[in-house]
């Protein structure tokens, strides 16, 4: 069973990938990318979950997006002057790693029994 921040930290992070994808496809300009993006909430995420952070090794890609885009979002007007569009291009890639790094999310009753995981 995932930990309790597997939800909200799935939802930010495909949400922060929406947005990028929909920068670099053009659907959206780079007023409409810092204003979507700057609303995320990854800083009270970070300051929610602060104590499991330290205490669970586990949780440390979960941990790792949320910095990510917390950095982002304070270093963000700097970025786009500098990189303009592009600079979504190596955030989603990014963001696209560490989410296939979450444990995936058990169905009730899909789970195998700790027997069948030792045998194959």
């Amino acid at each position: 069973m995932p930990h309790v921040i597997h939800q909200p930290v799935v939802a930010i992070v495909q949400n922060a990938i929406s947005i990028m994808d929909a920068l670099l496809r053009d659907r959206i300009d780079l007023q409409s990318y810092i204003r979507q993006i700057k609303e995320l909430d990854a800083d009270s995420l970070l300051a929610q979950y602060q104590a499991d952070f330290r205490q669970d090794p586990a949780l440390v890609y979960y941990l790792d997006a949320l910095m990510m885009l917390s950095s982002l979002q304070h270093e963000l007007d700097f970025q786009v002057s500098e990189y303009g569009a592009n600079v979504a291009s190596e955030d989603v890639s990014m963001l696209k790693e560490l989410l296939e790094k979450f444990p995936p999310m058990e169905s009730p009753g899909s789970a195998r029994p700790r027997w069948a995981e030792r045998m194959g």
